[in-house]
């Protein structure tokens, strides 16, 4: 047995992704800025550029049965981003079979081949596209020629030589993509201002140009119903009762918040009463146990509460952030699977372009620092030299208000 628990599709704000919240004064080494609280909502192409291609939708006069999907990085929040396009093909070709080209990693496995949304894999990835890069050019070939011809191949790349790589290793009887302006596609179509758009609506302009409307709701991630049990089981053993779930740590340290400043608002939030939840991949573990060792009593690592292996440990985060009151993140994958799940999700936003990677959800809101070498332009931390003015003018102060505030449901604009 499964649960299928899946995100709402988010309204767009406005003409504008983020709707300022409210703002704290704060200053660092003599910088004076804000710190502000945005509710985040993705931001899209206009209507007038997919809507005509409603109307007598492609896909209703293709016959398939078999889709090919380029996709690049495997990291959560890579696959957070691309599962609504996955999720959009599984709507309107159910029995398709659907195979996934790229990097495989666990991420790939619990939320989106454990959801129903690839059959098959081809695993491969070339970080560089360059001579050495042959031997896993060859293996292209040749799974190529095993597969035979597909009905459609989706490139949700961008790069020119793989792409044309595909077209000389794989047959397939149709082709869409946006590399190199289209070149290769056999459906042609603009991307206005798409640095401004977000992620998962770019990958979504490929079916929205075969005239298939986004899903709703927008993700679909399953959850086996023994890891719902297990978190429940969990969640009245150790009382977690109104819990805020923490991802204190990022793959890129520029993203990072800072460790004394999360474990004093952990004290904080114990202090009122509520149970604080450490989440984060297996290289964390060790330092999310010492964080939550000098937190004290009611904050927990749930999964050194288990025996799971670690393949299993993402299934036990998802039902437990499904139960959470609130996840309070850095700009991780953490974040974006939160954010899918439903739950009320903060990110504290240090280096990331909000408007193209922020995730999506009906609940989500962005703590920004709002200072003028923000977001950071360089992962060197070079604008600053290392000082992070950015990340210690949100003092712990600032997001507990935050958080208190979101959690009253006490959202008001200024």
């Amino acid at each position: 047995m499964y649960t299928n628990y899946v995100s709402t599709k988010p309204e767009r704000g406005n003409d504008r992704m983020l709707t300022a919240v409210k703002s704290w004064p704060t200053s660092v080494s003599g910088k004076e800025f804000e710190a502000v609280l945005y509710r985040a909502r993705p931001d899209d192409y206009p209507k007038k550029l997919y809507e005509p291609w409603y109307k007598d939708p492609l896909y209703r006069h293709l016959d398939v049965k078999s889709i090919l999907v380029y996709v690049g990085g495997a990291g959560m929040g890579d696959i957070v981003m691309i599962n609504p396009l996955f999720n959009a093909l599984k709507k309107v070709w159910p029995e398709s079979h659907i195979t996934w080209i790229g990097e495989y990693k666990n991420p790939v496995r619990c939320l989106m081949e454990e959801s129903g949304l690839i059959d098959d894999i081809f695993c491969t990835h070339v970080r560089k596209h360059r001579p050495s890069a042959i031997p896993e050019y060859t293996k292209w070939w040749r799974e190529g020629r095993r597969m035979g011809e597909v009905d459609l191949f989706i490139d949700t790349q961008r790069q020119f030589v793989p792409s044309l790589l595909f077209s000389l290793c794989f047959k397939y009887r149709h082709r869409i993509g946006y590399s190199s302006k289209c070149l290769f596609s056999d459906w042609k179509f603009d991307e206005p201002d798409r640095h401004k758009v977000h992620d998962s609506f770019q990958t979504l302009i490929l079916a929205r140009r075969l005239g298939i409307t986004p899903p709703d709701p927008l993700h679909r991630i399953v959850i086996p119903e023994n890891f719902e049990q297990i978190a429940g089981d969990l969640w009245e053993k150790y009382g977690f009762g109104e819990a805020v779930a923490m991802f204190p740590y990022s793959a890129w340290p520029v993203k990072d918040w800072d460790g004394e400043y999360f474990l004093s608002l952990g004290r904080m939030l114990l202090k009122e009463g509520f149970r604080v939840l450490l989440f984060g991949g297996p290289v964390d573990f060790e330092k999310l146990r010492n964080l939550a060792d000098l937190m004290g009593k009611g904050a927990y690592v749930p999964y050194l509460l288990t025996d799971l292996s670690i393949d299993q440990e993402m299934y036990l985060s998802m039902a437990l952030l499904k139960r959470a009151a609130l996840t309070l993140s850095v700009d991780s994958g953490g974040a974006h699977l939160s954010a899918a799940l439903g739950t009320k999700t903060l990110v504290i936003s240090l280096l990331s372009r909000v408007d193209k990677f922020m995730p999506v959800g009906r609940q989500v809101w962005s703590i920004y620092p709002g200072i003028e070498c923000s977001p950071c332009p360089d992962r060197n931390m070079r604008a600053c030299g290392g000082k992070r003015w950015c990340a210690k003018g949100i003092t712990p102060q600032i997001l507990y208000e935050a958080v208190a505030m979101l959690l009253a449901g006490k959202e008001v604009k200024q």
